[in-house]
């Protein structure tokens, strides 16, 4: 026999061999969630993030992923860390007295492993030291992504503020 075809063919079975063991370690795709369900979901989130908020610790951080993006009135886009969060936030719990008058219901538009919503609020900021209010109404933004383990975190977060 033809030492080059005495090659080929156990060339080609280790080739078969390799490409039918490829596939396997792939995961298989997720099966999309309806968006009626993503919405219902999305709510729920941002309903819990909210009632951790009213009390005024640091738990809603929890709510952000590690790395996420804010563009907040006449400042640059950055790129923040939920530790960056809590020390912005420690500061401002040093200084004020937070209290969540109200907010809007979400209204939120999903798109497979994201989910975008929005609500107007009304908090008001109270210096600890001479009691002058700061009143807060607005917009919050928010941009949800699914995580690897099926959680939902904050990616993105903006605001406008009413006058």
């Amino acid at each position: 026999m033809n030492p080059f075809k005495q090659c080929v063919f156990p060339l080609v079975l280790c080739c078969i061999a390799l490409l039918g063991c490829k596939d396997r370690d792939q995961v298989p795709p997720r099966t999309p969630t309806p968006d009626s369900e993503l919405t219902t979901l999305i709510t729920k989130e941002v309903d819990s993030l909210y009632a951790v908020y009213e009390r005024f610790d640091y738990d809603w951080i929890e709510f952000y992923a590690n790395d996420y993006t804010a563009i907040y009135p006449d400042s640059p886009i950055m790129p923040k860390t939920k530790d960056a969060l809590r020390t912005q936030w420690e500061q401002i719990y040093e200084k004020y007295e937070v209290q969540l008058l109200d907010r809007g219901r979400p209204t939120v538009i999903p798109s497979e492993d994201m989910a975008m919503s929005y609500n107007t609020f009304h908090e008001i900021f109270i210096n600890k030291e001479t009691r002058d209010t700061i009143n807060n109404t607005g917009t919050y933004i928010i941009t949800w992504k699914r995580q690897p383990d099926d959680s939902w975190k904050i990616v993105f977060e903006t605001l406008q503020n009413h006058e």
